[in-house]
C-alpha cells in the first residue's frame, strides 16, 4: 500500500467517524480499538504459525520439540 492510497483511506475513516453523533463516539473509539486489538493479536498469531511451520525438517517434516521451538521464540519452558 503506498502512502498515497494510505492517506486516502485514512480521510475516509475519518469522514466515516465524523458522520456519528457525538453521544455514540465513545462507542466508536471503544470499537476502534477492540477491532485494533484483535487484528494485532491475530497478527501475532499468524507470524506464530508460520514460525511453527517453517520449523519442520523438510527431510522428515517432523516437527521441532516445542521445548526448543519455545526456546526460539524466547520463551521459558518448565
Amino acid at each position: 500500500m503506498n502512502v498515497a492510497n494510505t492517506t486516502d483511506i485514512k480521510q475516509r475513516c475519518f469522514a466515516i467517524i465524523e458522520r456519528f453523533p457525538a453521544e455514540q463516539l465513545v462507542n466508536v473509539a471503544a470499537s476502534l480499538e477492540a477491532m485494533y486489538k484483535m487484528i494485532d493479536e491475530a497478527m501475532d498469531e499468524a507470524y506464530c504459525l508460520e514460525l511453527y511451520r517453517s520449523s519442520f525438517d523438510e527431510d522428515n517434516d517432523e516437527p521441532m520439540p516445542f521445548e526448543q521451538f519455545a526456546k526460539e521464540l524466547g520463551l521459558e519452558t518448565k
